[in-house]
């Protein structure tokens, strides 16, 4: 409804919230909206912290320790080249469970175009995997591409 008030050309979104950018993409081509979408790729803190306004509400060490959220990303992306996606959540589960400080409360893989789970991988598909993490009562989402 906004974009046929505003009528722009392009529209932006951050891939950080991928599965937001996707349907909003789906949407635009189910109405016909005559509008550009952009993915802008996910900012990050020198660390690897996805950036998020969220991130000013944890302790400084927090903050400095959720740089193990991205290094588990891309350990889960090299292992996924060779390995199951269902190996892949499960070393990313069992990574977490050494990490008493955050509490994972989803790791899955899925379609980039349907967002749909991965039960088998097909080469000519794109993967991401989606993580939501908790720590200190704040809830802390990324994903990466997985190709």
């Amino acid at each position: 409804r906004l974009f046929e008030i505003i009528l722009p050309n392009k529209a932006y979104f951050g891939e950080k919230d991928f599965q937001q950018l996707q349907i909003v993409r789906k949407l635009v081509s189910k109405y016909n909206i005559p509008v550009t979408i952009i993915g802008c790729p996910i900012h990050r803190e020198d660390s690897g912290l996805a950036m998020s306004s969220r991130n000013e509400r944890l302790s400084k060490i927090t903050r400095e320790n959720a740089a193990i959220i991205f290094q588990i990303l891309k350990a889960a992306k090299d292992i996924f080249q060779t390995k199951s996606s269902q190996e892949t959540i499960l070393f990313v589960e069992n990574e977490f469970k050494k990490i008493p400080e955050f509490q994972l409360e989803y790791f899955e893989i899925a379609d980039e175009e349907t967002l749909l789970p991965v039960s088998k991988k097909e080469s000519d598909k794109k993967y991401r995997g989606f993580i939501a993490i908790f720590t200190e009562n704040i809830r802390l989402i990324d994903n990466i591409s997985l190709n």
